[in-house]
């Protein structure tokens, strides 16, 4: 079976299973958020630190990300808590900016650091997944969730498509050799056109603002995807794991989603509440 096939096999039971929570309802929804989140969180401290399952820090990490998720989308649920975070995914896209074009080479100082702090790796998971989970809390969560799930993978599935029949020149090869220029335009563009339609036809009106926000948010999408590429190559890594044929892990599949998520969920508290 070759890769496409086997990729496209998988991201079709992956799309089952999302239907599957969706239809379960808000309840399920919120848990199967929260557990993508456990998931990232072993992929990150026992693949990328090559630390052990079940270490106090792993521990500590599980429980720090644990808490908050459960605290702030099934007890204290309030906007102004939601503002905190999606202000804190901003700040912490920021961080992750200056990361992917600041530090140009791998840094020693810096991989000791991520193993010292894999605690933290629960406060850094925690941040974006309650940034998804915002979404569910809407009256109409179902569709609006739809739609960020349109608007960002849909820049992956049409640029590794785009970039395989029109590729020519490469994106940043030394971050993801695989990626270029052609298939960030294809991506960008179909992602773009299709969320513009689903938008229009089932939640408003698109406007030309609406529309250049789905093209930052297309964007951002794939700057989420390099950050992590990045982050694979300081710790020669090819996969944040295997669990997924075609895909590689969870964080794998979820990274430009954990990125353009805080965007996505400040539009929405912008112009929805």
């Amino acid at each position: 079976m070759s890769n496409s096939t086997t990729r496209i096999l998988s991201g079709a039971v992956l799309v089952a299973l999302v239907a599957l929570c969706l239809n379960l309802g808000q309840r399920a929804s919120l848990i199967g958020v929260g557990i993508i989140g456990v998931f990232i969180i072993d992929e990150l401290i026992t693949n990328f630190y090559d630390q052990r399952r079940f270490s106090l820090r792993y521990l500590l990490a599980q429980l720090l990300y644990g808490t908050c998720y459960y605290f702030f989308n099934f007890y204290q649920i309030s906007q102004s808590s939601f503002s905190f975070w999606i202000s804190a995914g901003m700040v912490l896209n920021l961080f992750l900016l200056l990361y992917l074009f600041i530090i140009y080479k791998k840094s020693d100082l810096l991989l000791k650091v991520f193993r010292a702090t894999s605690w933290g790796t629960g406060l850094y998971v925690v941040v974006p997944m309650i940034c998804l989970s915002y979404i569910i809390h809407f009256d109409n969560w179902q569709i609006l969730f739809i739609g960020l799930l349109i608007l960002n993978f849909m820049v992956d599935t049409a640029a590794y498509f785009t970039g395989k029949k029109f590729g020519r020149h490469k994106l940043w090869e030394a971050v993801s050799p695989k990626k270029t220029i052609e298939g960030l335009i294809g991506g960008v563009f179909f992602s773009v056109l299709v969320t513009s339609i689903y938008w229009n036809y089932f939640i408003k009106e698109v406007n030309p603002f609406t529309v250049l926000f789905f093209i930052i948010v297309a964007f951002c999408s794939q700057v989420g995807d390099l950050t992590q590429s990045k982050l694979k190559r300081q710790f020669e890594i090819k996969d944040s794991s295997s669990l997924i044929p075609g895909h590689g892990g969870v964080y794998d599949r979820v990274d430009s989603l954990m990125f353009v998520a805080p965007l996505y969920a400040f539009y929405l508290m912008a112009n929805f509440v």
